[in-house]
């Protein structure tokens, strides 16, 4: 089909790209690993735990266990939680983009979407829509599962979202900071939901039947679960700080243009580099210290190192060596590696002993 005949599908398109789709899968696939992964990973740990500490050999496939066990948000739900959250994330990449007009102009010339191939228009018509859509569905689900509370984690990243892009972006490291709070808010939003309803589901200890007839109350200490879930909202954390550092960096230029204040333009980009690196290591300095005293199995050993240090300290390399924004974009890139294979590696859980 030839786009030129079609120029309601290159607006569609250009659109699509204002979402960033692969930072949209990329949050799509932290929230199903953090389910599947996380909370159904590590109650399947604890059934293979407890099936070792038995005397006779029993497998899996030979328990009764109650109803319910496992996540406790049902699939459609699930999946409704997983799409309110993109559609909120999609809407405030669009807006940022609307806001950033100017500065991209500067930063990439060549990439600027609002105002050419996409009206202004219609990207804050796009953002209004995709935020309320998501605002809903995420209200849905919390009044449908009995935690309407917890409608306040759109309500509150939708108004986070709109300041970033308007004010806090400029601003010394409130910018930062903001975004890398919701950015943990992901993992986190998870556990919100399913340890909750996982304790209110066993509320008294599971039991579980053996072929035999016997049956065995199993603990239902959740505690693991919540220590799962914060260790990845804190990765989420100190991550993301140090990609909007990398951006920074990569972006100086237009945003000095801007009058922003970000901590490449106050600070310097020697102390930028440094912060980065700071950060970096904080975090390969927790994943040695979970691999020494936690996670020592062989399988945890090779994953964490090849696939989660191995790119941090590549980032942390081309950080410190970058002068050009293509340099910085590299790093950064090399962060996100390390962050997607973070994510990855909660499906080992369930095979750690």
């Amino acid at each position: 089909m030839d786009d030129r005949r079609c120029p309601y599908l290159v607006i569609m398109m250009a659109f699509i790209r204002l979402t960033r789709p692969v930072n949209l899968l990329i949050i799509a696939l932290t929230m199903i690993a953090m389910r599947y992964g996380v909370i159904q990973g590590n109650l399947e740990r604890s059934i293979a735990l407890w099936i070792r500490s038995l005397d006779s050999p029993v497998t899996r496939a030979d328990l009764t266990l109650p109803a319910g066990f496992g996540p406790q948000l049902s699939f459609l739900h699930f999946a409704l939680l997983v799409l309110s959250t993109v559609l909120i994330a999609a809407g405030g990449n669009v807006i940022n983009d609307y806001f950033d007009t100017r500065i991209d102009r500067i930063n990439k010339p060549g990439e600027v979407i609002v105002g050419r191939t996409v009206k202004r228009r219609v990207a804050m018509s796009g953002h209004i829509v995709l935020s309320s859509i998501g605002l809903v569905l995420g209200a849905f689900v919390a009044w449908r599962v009995g935690l309407i509370h917890l409608v306040l984690i759109p309500v509150l990243a939708i108004g986070a979202l709109w300041r970033y892009s308007t004010t806090f972006k400029r601003k010394l490291f409130i910018g930062n900071g903001l975004v890398a709070t919701l950015t943990a808010l992901v993992p986190l939003t998870v556990g919100l939901y399913e340890i909750p309803l996982l304790k209110r589901s066993f509320a008294s200890p599971p039991i579980v039947s053996l072929p035999n007839g016997q049956q065995y109350e199993m603990a239902s200490d959740l505690r693991e679960l919540w220590w799962w879930i914060i260790v990845y909202t804190v990765f989420a954390f100190l991550s993301t700080l140090v990609r909007e550092l990398q951006k920074d960096m990569a972006d100086r230029k237009g945003d000095e243009a801007e009058g922003c204040r970000t901590v490449p333009i106050v600070l310097g980009m020697s102390w930028a580099k440094g912060l980065s690196l700071l950060h970096i290591g904080i975090i390969v300095l927790g994943i040695l210290y979970l691999r020494s005293t936690i996670l020592r199995d062989e399988a945890s050993f090779w994953y964490l190192g090849l696939g989660v240090i191995a790119p941090l300290l590549l980032s942390a390399g081309f950080t410190y060596g970058a002068h050009t924004r293509a340099e910085h974009m590299r790093a950064g890139l090399l962060m996100k590696v390390a962050m997607v294979m973070a994510v990855g590696y909660v499906f080992f859980i369930q095979y750690t002993f």
